[in-house]
C-alpha cells in the first residue's frame, strides 16, 4: 500500500491493536469472523465497496449506512472496526478490503494468543504455506477462478481435518477464498507474516536459485536477525530463473543480489 492507504491501514491497526485488552477470546474471534465475512461481502458488491471508499462522502454518512447493513447483525466491536475502515481514506477500494481482511485475521489470532494457541496456529499456517508452495496442482486448483469459494475452502478443510486447529483452518480458507488477484501462495505468505507479527517475529520471504544449506540459513536469519533486532523466520523459495544468488524481501524492504537482475542491469548499460 502507498499514499493515503499506507497511513489509514496504521491507523486501523492501532484500532484492532486496542481490542486485545478489552475483549475475551470468544469475542475476539466473533468480530474477526464478522469483519472477515463483511470484507467477503464488500469482494462481490462493487457497489458498496466503492461507495464506502469514496473520499466525497463523510464518515458519518459511511457509519449511517453500515447501521442500516449491518444492525443486529454483527457485535459493536465488529461494527465500530468496520466503521473505522470505511471512515478512513483509502487509495482505491482494493485497498479498503485488504485493510480489512487483515483486522479480521488479527482479531482471530489475538483471540489464539488469548487462548494460548498461538503458537501452533502460526506453526500450521507456516507449514501449510510450505505444502502450497511445493504443489504446483494444489496451486492451479486454488487459484483457479474457475473453482467457486465453497469448493476452495472444502480443499482446505479436506487436507487440514483432523490435523491443524480449527483457527487455522478458517484463517486459511479466508487466505485461499479471498484472493483479490494474487497468487494463492502469496496470500498464504501474508498471513503466515500476520501470524509470525502477532508473535513478535519478523519473516523474510527468501528466493534462491538452489536449496539453502542449514549452516547457509542459520547465518542469514542471523544476519537479518541484527539487522531488524527481532526474532526472523525465513520462508524460502527455490526459483532457479534468478540464476543464482538472493533475493530478500522484509515487508516493503528488498534487497536483490540475484544473478538473473545483475545480468538483465548490464545488458540494459550495454544497450544505452
Amino acid at each position: 500500500m502507498i499514499g493515503a492507504s499506507r497511513t489509514s491501514l496504521a491507523a486501523l491497526r492501532e484500532a484492532v491493536n486496542a481490542r486485545f485488552d478489552s475483549a475475551d477470546a470468544a469475542g475476539l474471534a466473533a468480530d474477526g469472523q464478522s469483519i472477515l465475512s463483511f470484507a467477503a461481502l464488500l469482494g462481490r458488491e462493487r457497489t458498496l465497496r466503492q461507495t464506502l471508499a469514496d473520499p466525497a462522502m463523510d464518515a458519518g454518512a459511511k457509519r449511517s449506512l453500515l447501521q442500516r447493513l449491518l444492525e443486529g447483525r454483527v457485535g459493536p466491536g465488529a461494527f465500530d472496526l468496520i466503521a473505522e475502515t470505511a471512515g478512513q481514506r483509502w487509495s482505491n477500494d482494493g485497498d479498503m478490503i485488504d485493510a480489512m481482511d487483515e483486522a479480521g485475521a488479527s482479531l482471530l489470532l489475538m483471540s489464539a494468543e488469548k487462548d494460548g494457541r498461538l503458537d501452533r496456529v502460526e506453526e500450521e499456517v507456516f507449514r501449510f504455506g510450505r505444502i502450497i508452495d511445493s504443489n504446483p496442482d494444489l496451486q492451479m486448483a486454488l487459484t483457479n477462478p474457475a473453482v467457486d469459494e465453497q469448493s476452495k475452502a472444502a480443499i482446505v478443510s479436506q487436507l487440514l481435518d483432523g490435523k491443524a486447529d480449527p483457527l487455522t483452518v478458517s484463517l486459511l480458507q479466508t487466505a485461499t477464498t479471498e484472493l483479490h488477484g494474487r497468487p494463492v501462495q502469496v496470500a498464504v505468505a501474508n498471513m503466515s507474516a500476520l501470524a509470525a507479527q502477532r508473535r513478535g517475529r519478523v519473516v523474510a520471504e527468501v528466493r534462491t536459485a538452489i536449496p539453502l544449506s542449514d549452516e547457509q540459513t542459520g547465518r542469514l536469519t542471523a544476519a537479518l536477525g541484527r539487522i531488524h533486532h527481532r526474532d526472523v523466520q525465513l520462508n524460502v523459495t527455490v526459483d532457479p530463473s534468478i540464476v543464482g544468488g538472493l533475493e530478500i524481501r522484509v515487508g516493503d524492504e528488498v534487497i536483490d543480489g540475484t544473478l538473473s537482475t545483475r545480468i538483465e542491469a548490464a545488458r540494459r548499460r550495454l544497450t544505452h
